[in-house]
């Protein structure tokens, strides 16, 4: 009966933990949060004031989609002084050229701002070999555009299925999604580190109403700022043309 009684406890402590709003986590410098229009108004200032260094938010998806809530947090981000990124959702069914230029058509980088990312989670039902070279032509364009190297955003299992050991990603800097470690996420490419983890998607942040993405940042706010665009870039727009080497895009089943 003790025992039973005891199990009891356990587990409604164990749902109780499970169910709080989980905050910073303990052991890094530098923190930061990721946002879309799920979390509606945020009162950066509130954020900043919470403890917070960065922010990335969700610019675009696919070739014809806009977060709705972009162009506001992205001002209000900037007025806040928090260094600041955007974010592109790739969607391996549509011409990786059209995104590009949608996300370029929306985002207007400066000096201090955190390199542009690809969001790169789904295949959408694309072979392996044709999301990597998607992906590889959005982040060429994109780097060519804004002179900086790109960040890849996925979560450790896609990364180990499709980017792990392919040396046409290895300069790309990763953001890793790992919401089940405790302790800092460990890659199969072991001579390669994230340099940011999404350790949970139910943090709570003063400022922002329901729950958020939270990060770490692998460095000090010094080594942040470094990463940052420090000059000007192209403003024209991409050349829209499809490169000869993808004739296959947008017709693929």
């Amino acid at each position: 009966m003790k025992k039973g009684f005891l199990f009891i406890i356990v587990l409604l402590i164990v749902v109780i933990i499970c169910s709080v709003s989980i905050r910073k986590k303990i052991g890094y410098a530098v923190h930061g949060i990721d946002v879309s229009y799920y979390q509606e108004d945020i009162n950066f200032n509130k954020v900043v004031n919470d403890g917070f260094s960065f922010v990335f938010m969700k610019a675009s998806e696919s070739h014809f989609l806009k977060d709705k809530q972009f162009d506001e947090n992205w001002k209000n981000a900037a007025k806040s002084n928090l260094i600041r990124g955007a974010y592109h959702f790739f969607r391996a069914d549509k011409d990786p050229v059209n995104q590009a230029n949608w996300f370029v058509r929306h985002v207007k980088l400066k000096p201090g701002d955190l390199p542009p990312v690809l969001d790169l989670e789904t295949t959408e039902g694309k072979s392996i070999g044709v999301v990597r070279e998607r992906a590889k032509v959005w982040l060429n364009l994109i780097e060519n555009q804004y002179k900086i190297t790109p960040i890849i955003y996925t979560n450790k299992s896609f990364y180990e299925d499709y980017l792990y050991g392919r040396e046409a990603f290895k300069k790309y800097p990763v953001w890793i999604a790992a919401y089940s470690s405790f302790t800092d996420p460990t890659l199969s490419d072991k001579s390669k580190k994230w340099i940011f983890w999404q350790y949970t998607d139910n943090g709570s942040v003063k400022g922002i109403k329901g729950e958020v993405d939270l990060n770490v940042f692998d460095g000090t706010l010094s080594d942040l700022k470094r990463m940052c665009i420090q000059g000007k870039y192209n403003l024209e727009p991409l050349n829209k043309t499809t490169p000869k080497s993808l004739p296959q895009i947008g017709k693929m089943k």
